[in-house]
């Protein structure tokens, strides 16, 4: 009788490879419409939900690249302990007031600098979300992008590298390939494409330090996805809106850079206790 082989898993860059593909694949066609159309049509008009749909890329690929190599019973597998097994609810707590603290703190800043308040009533507004209502605005960046981004990068992409690389290396390889998946949007989002050289590498900067902030809660969760999920989609909500100042995300951006760093000095490689 054979002995069940107990050695630890390792990763599979054909895993990987195969997700990367699919993603991007996935979110870049469903963005081409909007690239054509900002650069060729007499108005320049983007599709807001082409944008929106876009970011489930990650999510369909996860979930197709699981399908292909683990079948339905890895597929079950993967819904059951990134979704189903609920995590502590103290880092669910951190994952969903982290961004509403430094929105806090960030408004703080900004009267005591400039001696005004933000409108609260303009937190999220943005000219490629189809709504100008708060409550469904947050819905949208948590599904589409908090669900849709986070099943693939948190849930899939992170946890495969960590099976042979430490943790804080695997957020920066992470990171590296998050990064130029945005790269389309760039053609038809002026928030974007006007940033500007300096401005890009400091919003790959931020990209980086908050994937290391976003890894060491996947990882502290036991790779259960609630809190990664309510922490990007609250993030975007207060960062992405067209009519607040641009300082608001910067300063929240700069103290996310902060509490990265503290991560890594207080939990070393592997980002947990774990």
């Amino acid at each position: 009788m054979s002995k069940p082989n107990l050695e630890p898993q390792n990763m599979s860059h054909k895993k990987i490879i195969t997700f990367i593909l699919i993603a991007y694949g996935i979110s870049w066609l469903t963005w081409l419409p909007n690239i054509i159309s900002a650069n060729t049509g007499k108005h320049n008009e983007i599709n807001n939900w082409l944008h929106i749909v876009g970011g489930l890329g990650p999510m369909f690929s996860a979930f197709i690249t699981i399908l292909i190599f683990e079948k339905w019973a890895g597929f079950k597998k993967f819904i059951s302990e990134r979704f189903l097994k609920i995590p502590s609810a103290r880092y669910i707590l951190v994952g969903l007031t982290m961004p509403i603290i430094l929105f806090i703190v960030s408004s703080i800043i900004i009267r005591v600098t400039t001696g005004e308040w933000v409108n609260l009533l303009e937190l999220g507004i943005n000219s490629k979300i189809p709504t100008e209502n708060p409550v469904f605005i947050w819905l949208i960046w948590i599904i589409f992008y908090g669900i849709g981004e986070e099943t693939g990068w948190r849930g899939f992409l992170l946890p495969e590298l960590s099976k042979n690389i430490k943790t804080r290396i695997s957020t920066l390889y992470t990171a590296l390939i998050w990064a130029p998946w945005h790269i389309p949007v760039f053609f038809y989002d002026k928030d974007l494409g006007t940033m500007g050289v300096i401005g890009t590498l400091g919003w790959i900067l931020g990209l980086i330090f908050g994937s290391i902030v976003l890894g060491w809660l996947a990882k502290s969760s036991k790779w259960n996805l609630i809190p990664v999920i309510l922490w990007h989609g609250t993030f975007n909500f207060f960062t992405t809106s067209d009519r607040i100042d641009s300082m608001f995300a910067s300063l929240m951006s700069m103290m996310t850079i902060a509490i990265a760093v503290w991560i890594t000095r207080k939990y070393g490689t592997n980002l947990s206790k774990e």
